[in-house]
């Protein structure tokens, strides 16, 4: 999933790179719509991981994320 999600956005700073020298309304507006429709796959593939969300240790404040969660949300947070 971890893959999916990094092949979902560099697919996506494709389209971002595409939108920002677009000159014409309709290249915007497919742009996007692009930019939407990764942004909820991104959402959906996040709820939807069935992996470990955090790791195994955890200080007395701090528990983190593992490093294959860390990556999806990092994608989901940049994306959206």
């Amino acid at each position: 999933m971890t893959l999916i999600v990094i092949i979902l956005d560099a697919f996506a700073a494709v389209c971002y790179l595409f939108l920002a020298q677009g000159q014409s309304n309709a290249l915007i507006t497919v742009g996007a719509g692009v930019q939407i429709v990764i942004t909820i796959l991104l959402l959906i593939l996040t709820i939807m991981f069935n992996g470990h969300r955090r790791a195994r240790y955890w200080t007395s404040t701090y528990h983190p994320f593992t490093f294959r969660f860390g990556i999806i949300l990092l994608s989901l947070v940049g994306n959206a």
